[in-house]
Parts: C-alpha cells; sequence; structure tokens
C-alpha cells in the first residue's frame, strides 16, 4: 500500500471497532430440583413397568363454550410443564410433583408439554394420561385434551382440574 492509500484506509477504519468472536454457551447447570431427583432416583429407582400406563384417565364433558376456548387455545394458562429431554423416570417424577403442586396452589388450567416423538408416538405422549390416572392428584382431573396449535399442537395437552 502507498501512503495515500494507507491514510484513506485508516481514515476509513477509524470508528469502527473489531468484531468479537462469540463465546460458547456453556450447558445449562442442573438445578436444586434436578440433583434432588436424581439422587432419589439412585436411592430408590423407578421401574418403567411400575410407571406405565395401565389404568385409564376419565374424562369429563365439557360445555361447548369451554371445548371451544380450548380447540382455539382461547384459555388462560396457570401452569406449565415442559417434559421434553427427559427419560421416563424423570418425567413422571417431574409430572408428580408438578400436579401436587398445582393442586396446593388451586390452579386449574395447566399445560404439559410432551413433545411429539418420532412418528408423533412418543413414549411421553403416549404415557401421559396413565401417568395422570395414576397419581394421587389424578381424582382431582376433569378433562385432558390435547392442546392447540397455538399452545403446542399434538405435541402439548391441556389439564383441566376440578374446582377444589
Amino acid at each position: 500500500m502507498t501512503n495515500s492509500d494507507k491514510d484513506i484506509w485508516d481514515s476509513y477504519t477509524r470508528g469502527l471497532s473489531s468484531v468479537k468472536k462469540k463465546r460458547k454457551v456453556a450447558a445449562a447447570k442442573p438445578t436444586a430440583e434436578k440433583k434432588a431427583m436424581r439422587r432419589n432416583a439412585e436411592k430408590e429407582p423407578l421401574r418403567i413397568e411400575e410407571i406405565s400406563a395401565t389404568t385409564e384417565l376419565r374424562d369429563a364433558t365439557l360445555e361447548r363454550r369451554r371445548e371451544k376456548a380450548l380447540r382455539e387455545g382461547g384459555i388462560e394458562i396457570e401452569a406449565k410443564l415442559d417434559l421434553h429431554g427427559m427419560t421416563q423416570v424423570e418425567a413422571f417424577e417431574a409430572l408428580a410433583g408438578f400436579l401436587k403442586r398445582v393442586v396446593k396452589s388451586g390452579k386449574r388450567h395447566l399445560l404439559i408439554v410432551t413433545g411429539k416423538g418420532p412418528g408423533g408416538k412418543g413414549v411421553l405422549r403416549e404415557n401421559l394420561r396413565g401417568w395422570l390416572a395414576q397419581l394421587p392428584e389424578g381424582a382431582r382431573i376433569l378433562a385432558v385434551r390435547t392442546a392447540s396449535p397455538k399452545h403446542g399442537g399434538d405435541g402439548a395437552f391441556y389439564v383441566i382440574l376440578k374446582r377444589s
């Protein structure tokens, strides 16, 4: 480069700053709740046969207006649980703890995200209703419906609890 080229280049780049490379984001550290779940699972592991869907949940018929609101995603979700990436044991324990907390708090409109799984036949998706029926809080469930596309479609479920 000649002096005039260098002067032009310096005047052009004077106000610019260098672009820094983005740092890699470290994997999220497990929360205390997950650590406790893992410790409990190590002490007393659940066998998958024990939590398989052996019983079915009875669904109540809801009034027309509420069914329409569910189909269109027009209900206010009060609590949400996402089971993506969990094993069956982790998902069942998370579901049991979630339902216990929600029933205690008095919330009624829940969203549980299971994901669709391969070919729409995911293990968590297929077992959810049976797991809900097996839990002590299962008696408080009024209805379970597939979520509207707004809230996850076939990979999520609305769970409506009875009034306390």
